[in-house]
């Protein structure tokens, strides 16, 4: 027994010796392999995947200088290198045991994927017309949203805002207006991670929480999206977490806004010269030549020579700060990802008493439960608040604007010791109000918050087919508060009734969506075959609730105060509309060389009785040419060669009401039963079941090249687009008690040509100078081809303040051309019989003014007699300006040498005009106590009697008339300017410290910048900016009066990633 177990322990003990010597065998045949991974400059890349290919869980990560050290089986191992926006390269180790390992960029992972809607695909199969956004480059402008920014960046897209209100959002219009319309221009569609929305509210999302931002153009495109793709799509993609250790970033900055360079105004004695014309001798002695009791005696003109002059620019417009903070956390693993971010941003305006608040928060959520299920969600949270009453709103009578007060308020005192800027003139309102009293006295804010989720289930059912749910949802509040005390224009009892009053209006949005789609691929052999169907429902709730109080009897108590007044108005409504959707795409391609795409979508609106449902299909196909055998010769410089064409149908279902078809009823009116007021219910729509879809048909024909390794590439499209039955208000006899009625009735054509260009002019190969460029030019011409029955042409007007036909819709015309007389300088001495001295006759071949012409004098303002029957009449009105531009577009340059980097945008816009509507008010030469600009100096007096027969000339301009001798609401073109721009929008010089110095900071990364934003514009515009809209509209375009002027921008920014 002894002996066997003797026996035994030896057979152990020579096995525990053979598996060390094992052991030590195999640890002497494992290799340590070391190395450092770069991109194609040498530049290292930290935090690159390094693993061992087929093993699970063996691998590391590069270091901050790109360095990485791993231990392997032997030399035959395979290293799989990777890290985001690269390609992922296989290494075998070989007999180098020191690697380095050079990394290229991934076209596809740095932005050549595109989203179509439901899905992305590659730039170089899309079939339609789609454009994605260099959001590198966008970002390098300091602003509030992602709309501010995107003007001259994408052809065929024109971004109009108001003017430059802190807060301002933009209005953007993709390929023209499919609209007639003087209450807006049709806004495109937005999809926010997968969310359709007609309102953005864009302000809600900070450009550095994007990922991506498509522009969906062509109608082959958006026609997946149908009843809302008319006006063109804009696919937004926020970022999301990746498979990585836990990383922070943060951005922010410091701005310093520079006023707006100032309008030329009358001073001192030139403003009291002007009223000494305007005003009699007795009033100018109880004004301007009052008795001063500091003199002794009355003033005289010669007093204000040494008297200082108030610009009341200077005391209103002032250099603002503007800062901005924005910190994100995002990591995960291979089956949980995350991100979380917030931001601030706070800007003072550049008139007192504005700025703009805003504080955001976001978090996303993206898990692997299963092999075959996935679940992601995303929140996000913004509140908004913006403070002091916007200049370019003042109601319906153009003295109550602030900016026309600012310009037209005296800028002299009385007597000399008088405080002007304590002076409150009491004169029944016809005349501007002291500024600074206004704007220290007025109470405005509106704050809007918005909360959004969106959540997915993906759920693989095969291999190839793919279901997927998603539900959203929006609620968005927009508080206003407004309070009028009795030393502001809108509470002081010499100019309203209203007395010191206040209002609040609070409206809610519910929004919400849930979609549903399956999605099927399979690739056989050459062919690839996508399809997809899907079913959406969503609906949006509005509700409305305001008040105003007047007569507050507690002004020292604001706004908080106004329960304690008289209730003047209060008014509630709540609007609901539904929409069910169904749709289908099928994409084939064969080889990548032919590739055919079509769409169908089938929605009905709750909006519509009769015509409920609308269909609207698509069709579109790509010819990849440079992959033709025949062009085998030509890939020695030609990289890609593509010809697109494609045909779509689209719909518009944001009409101006959510009831366009049904009889509605109001009861905001009283009637006067007995001697009593009786509050009543009326109609003040009348129904029309007819009424169906806006549908818009488009064909687009495109090509995509590229040239010398892809050094040069580009696209050009060509596109005719057509919407037809367009809702517009027809006339009706007068007999059913209307005067007008909806109909769909017009239709409208736009045709255009887009051209991008891009280039690598130098390479800037081992960290050389690297040079590159991108340019982009859009022209459109756009033309009404039909309105009502018999109808030919329709006026339209500025509704505030006040203004009348200022706009002409012509069939066969564009829309905003602006309408009116032709000026013809003024009515000289020799245009007149002098029959008895001083008393004039206008001879019998020249023209009168639209006024009888026995009151026309030497002086008056003289219009010119375009028909030729030698008379001024209505019908020698004209067009005589046009809003749109002929064409508009943008150019970057970017520069980077070692660690430097400068990057320089332009914008411009060519053909269009504006309307001056501050020069009718400032050159009227019409009002008492009413500063001018300077340039009303330039204007007709008359010459003067010597009393012996002989006269002393006068300035016979013919740019401005006499003093008094204005027309009243004759509107003509001398107003009218060039408002083309070229403006240097944006120039980023940074630097980006090497990883080497970072060593040992904890930092991966750092970059500072300095920025000028709006530095130069190359304009003819007189006004403060020529890219201003104050009443945008499709029929309107181009209207400048009170608007907030754009600031200058300086900015010192720093990135960092940990």
């Amino acid at each position: 027994m002894n002996r066997q177990n003797l026996f035994m322990n030896r057979r152990r003990a020579v096995a525990v010796v053979f598996l060390c010597l094992c052991s030590i065998l195999s640890l002497s045949a494992q290799i340590k392999v070391t190395g450092v991974v770069v991109d194609e400059t040498k530049i290292p890349i930290p935090g690159a995947n390094v693993v061992i290919k087929g093993e699970k869980g063996t691998g590391t990560i590069t270091d901050l200088d790109g360095n990485f050290s791993i231990t392997v089986k032997d030399k035959t191992t395979v290293l799989l290198v990777s890290f985001i926006g690269y390609i992922t390269q296989e290494v075998t180790v070989g007999n180098n045991t020191a690697l380095e390992i050079v990394l290229k960029e991934d076209a596809v992972a740095l932005g050549e994927v595109v989203a179509i809607g439901y899905a992305t695909v590659k730039k170089s199969d899309l079939t339609g017309s789609v454009e994605k956004v260099d959001m590198e480059e966008m970002n390098k402008a300091s602003v509030l949203s992602f709309d501010q920014a995107l003007g001259g960046r994408v052809a065929g897209v024109q971004v109009a805002s108001g003017d430059g209100q802190p807060g301002q959002e933009a209005n953007i219009v993709i390929r023209g207006s499919n609209t007639i319309s003087d209450v807006a221009d049709g806004n495109p569609l937005y999809v926010i991670d997968g969310f359709a929305t007609e309102d953005a509210n864009a302000s809600s999302i900070n450009p550095n929480d994007i990922e991506s931002i498509d522009i969906l153009k062509d109608a082959s495109a958006t026609a997946i999206y149908g009843a809302r793709g008319a006006n063109g799509v804009i696919i937004i993609t926020t970022k999301r977490g990746q498979e990585s250790a836990p990383r922070i970033t943060y951005d922010g900055y410091f701005a310093y806004q520079t006023r707006p360079k100032f309008l030329n105004l009358l001073q001192g004695r030139e403003f009291v010269e002007l009223q000494r014309e305007i005003m009699s001798d007795a009033d100018m002695k109880k004004t301007y030549l009052c008795y001063d009791e500091s003199l002794g005696r009355h003033q005289t003109i010669e007093d204000y020579d040494n008297r200082a002059s108030t610009d009341w620019q200077d005391k209103v417009f002032q250099n603002a700060p503007m800062t901005s903070h924005h910190i994100a956390l995002s990591g995960g693993s291979a089956k949980s990802k995350y991100s979380a971010g917030i931001s601030y941003f706070n800007q003072q305006g550049t008139i007192i008493k504005s700025s703009y608040e805003s504080a955001k928060a976001r978090l996303t959520l993206d898990q692997q439960i299963n092999d075959k299920t996935k679940f992601g969600a995303n929140i996000n949270f913004s509140n908004n608040v913006s403070t002091g009453s916007a200049p370019s709103e003042g109601g319906g009578q153009s003295t109550q604007y602030f900016l026309y007060q600012v310009l037209a308020y005296r800028p002299v005192k009385y007597k000399s010791t008088d405080d002007l800027e304590d002076v409150i003139d009491d004169n029944g309102g016809s005349y501007p109000y002291n500024p600074l009293k206004t704007i220290e006295n007025t109470f405005v804010k509106l704050r809007k918050r918005q909360l959004n989720f969106n959540s997915y289930i993906n759920y693989t059912i095969l291999k190839d087919l793919l279901f997927k749910m998603t539900f959203s949802y929006t609620w968005r509040e927009d508080r206003t508060r407004d309070f009028y005390n009795s030393k502001t224009y809108y509470g002081d009892p010499a100019y309203s009734s209203s007395r010191t009053n206040g209002s609040f209006n609070y409206k809610e949005w519910n929004s919400w969506a849930n979609e549903y789609t399956l999605t099927y691929k399979k690739k056989v052999s050459a062919h690839y075959y996508n399809g997809m169907i899907g079913a959406s429902l969503s609906g949006q709730q509005i509700s409305n609730l305001g008040a105003k109080s007047v007569m507050v009897p507690w002004e020292k108590v604001g706004f908080w105060g106004i329960d304690a007044g008289t209730a003047q108005k209060v008014g509630a409504d709540n609007v609901k509309n539904n929409l069910l959707s169904f749709f289908a795409r099928f994409n084939y391609d064969w080889k990548s060389r032919y590739l055919l795409t079509a769409t169908m979508r089938a929605d009905g609106s709750s909006k519509f009785i009769k015509h409920k449902w609308g269909y609207f299909p698509s069709a579109s196909f790509a010819w990849r040419i440079s992959d033709e055998p025949f062009m085998a010769k030509a890939g020695i410089w030609l990289s890609s060669l593509k010809l697109r064409a494609g045909w779509g149908a689209t719909g518009n279902n944001n009409v101006r009401n959510n009831y366009p078809s049904h009889m509605l009823y109001a009861g905001d009116q009283n009637y006067a039963f007995g001697n009593s007021m009786t509050p009543a219910i009326y109609l003040m729509q009348m129904s029309n079941r007819d009424l169906k879809w806006e549908t818009t048909y488009q064909t687009n024909v495109g090509i995509d090249f590229g040239l010398f390794n892809n050094r040069i590439s580009g696209s050009v499209d060509v596109y005719d687009k057509n919407t037809k039955d367009l809702l517009l208000y027809a006339d009706v006899p007068v007999s059913i008690g209307f005067t007008q009625v909806q109909q769909n009735i017009g239709s409208i054509n736009n045709r255009g040509l887009e051209v991008t260009l891009n280039a690598t002019i130098l390479p800037g190969r081992n960290k050389g100078l690297k040079w590159t460029g991108s340019f982009n030019i859009s022209f459109n011409k756009n033309k009404i081809t039909a309105l009502s029955d018999g109808q030919l042409s329709r006026m339209a007007g500025i509704r505030y303040p006040n203004i009348p036909n200022l706009y002409i819709c012509k069939v066969g015309h564009p829309l905003s051309e602006m309408y009116g007389y032709v000026y013809d300088g003024v009515y000289q001495y020799d245009d007149f019989n002098e029959v008895t001295p001083n008393v004039f006759v206008l001879k019998p071949e020249i023209p009168n003014n639209t006024n009888e012409r026995t009151n026309i004098r030497p002086g008056d303002p003289k219009l010119r007699d375009l028909n030729g029957d030698g008379r001024v009449t209505p019908e020698d009105r004209t067009v005589i300006g046009h809003g749109l531009p002929i064409h508009t577009g943008g150019f970057t340059n970017t520069f980077s040498w070692k660690n430097l980097d400068l990057s320089i945008f332009l914008q411009w816009s060519y053909g269009n005009d504006v309307i001056n509507y501050n020069r009718v008010k400032l050159e009227s030469l019409a009002e008492r106590h009413i500063n001018q600009l300077a340039s009303a100096k330039d204007h007709w007096t008359p010459r003067t009697d010597n009393g012996n027969g002989t006269y002393t000339e006068g300035n016979y301009t013919d740019y401005l008339w006499a003093v008094n001798r204005g027309l009243t609401n004759i509107h003509t073109n001398r107003a009218v300017e060039d408002a083309s721009f070229l403006r240097l929008k944006n120039v980023q010089l940074g630097y980006n410290f090497p990883i080497k110095t970072l060593k040992g900071t904890g930092l991966a990364s750092l970059r500072f910048y300095f920025s000028a934003q709006n530095l130069f514009t190359w304009t003819a515009y007189s006004g403060y900016d020529p890219e201003v809209s104050t009443r945008n509209s499709s029929m309107t375009r181009g209207f400048d009066y009170s608007a907030y002027p754009r600031a200058t921008t300086y900015t010192f920014g720093v990135k960092l990633g940990i």
